[in-house]
């Protein structure tokens, strides 16, 4: 994928662009094998970051709902917050997931091996 600076990109690209894997599969060109290959490669390296990103956003809703602001969130009795909350932890789990299953298609990452230093 080329890199796209950041100053290029209006707000709400660049606010999918933090949360979304879609938007950045979407991105990697090609359609063949290789191109599946990149987009799990990708996924494997990078939907685990999306999916933290998500469930601390998710536990950001929750402290809000519980907090003594939580009840400014509050319509007709159902907490907002909170119900954002699940949806938020249901989507860093699905990321979690395609991490998973990328990694199951590709494999782990390779690791360089250990390199000498010297103690100077």
């Amino acid at each position: 994928m080329p890199p796209t600076p950041k100053s290029d990109l209006p707000l709400h690209h660049a606010l999918i662009a933090y949360f979304w894997a879609p938007w950045h599969l979407r991105r990697i060109p090609g359609t063949g094998p290789e191109g599946r290959r990149a987009r799990a490669v990708w996924c494997r390296d990078h939907c685990a970051t999306l999916a933290g990103r998500w469930i601390l956003f998710g536990f950001a809703l929750w402290m809000i709902q519980i907090s003594p602001l939580g009840f400014l969130f509050a319509v007709g009795g159902w907490p907002l917050l909170g119900l954002f909350f699940l949806v938020a932890f249901m989507v860093g789990i699905g990321h979690l997931a395609a991490q998973l299953v990328a990694q199951k298609k590709v494999g782990p990452p390779k690791i360089d091996p250990p390199v000498d230093r010297d103690e100077d």
